[in-house]
């Protein structure tokens, strides 16, 4: 299993590294034609939106290994170990059937697209490719989201950072 996860790891680093950077150079070219030349690409508009929304369902996974999606600390702050065991485990299972969402929806979209289908206007690829961003990464992101509640499930409850012990005594 690491082996699929380093794999994994490293074309979503490298993903949403290369994604951006493309992303932003083709904006600052843009720029630069536009101020100084009086011109401009007509697709790199595009291809940065895509590269963009790619790199946002890519970087969701991302932050679902981290564990630095939204959430609220204040609950899991003030209370015990083992309910905060049970909150995490909770907001895992929660998250995973948002992505199953996602991938269904996803899906049915691109299958409306092949159904009829469409160019995008300037770089006039298939439209199924930007919108194959939503069951990919969502796909992704679920599988990040099931990594950490097995985690969670696994982890004794008396596993207690050593700053949140001194929080625990400190409210004694």
């Amino acid at each position: 299993m690491s082996a699929v996860n380093k794999i994994l790891d490293n074309i979503e680093e490298y993903f949403a590294i290369f994604s951006l950077i493309i992303a932003s150079g083709l904006i600052f070219l843009n720029v630069i034609l536009r101020y100084f030349f009086g011109t401009s690409l007509s697709w790199s508009g595009e291809a940065s939106r895509y590269l963009i929304i790619w790199f946002i369902f890519i970087g969701g996974s991302l932050t679902a290994r981290e564990r630095e999606h939204a959430k609220v600390d204040v609950l899991t702050t003030y209370v015990p170990p083992k309910f905060r065991k049970i909150l995490s485990i909770t907001a895992s299972v929660f998250a995973m059937i948002f992505c199953a969402f996602l991938i269904v929806s996803g899906i049915q979209v691109i299958q409306n697209i092949f159904t009829y289908p469409s160019l995008t206007p300037a770089m006039e690829i298939p439209m199924y490719i930007p919108y194959l961003a939503i069951p990919v990464g969502a796909s992704l992101m679920l599988y990040r989201f099931l990594q950490n509640m097995i985690e969670d499930i696994k982890e004794q409850p008396d596993n207690v950072d050593p700053d949140d012990r001194k929080t625990e005594v400190d409210h004694i």
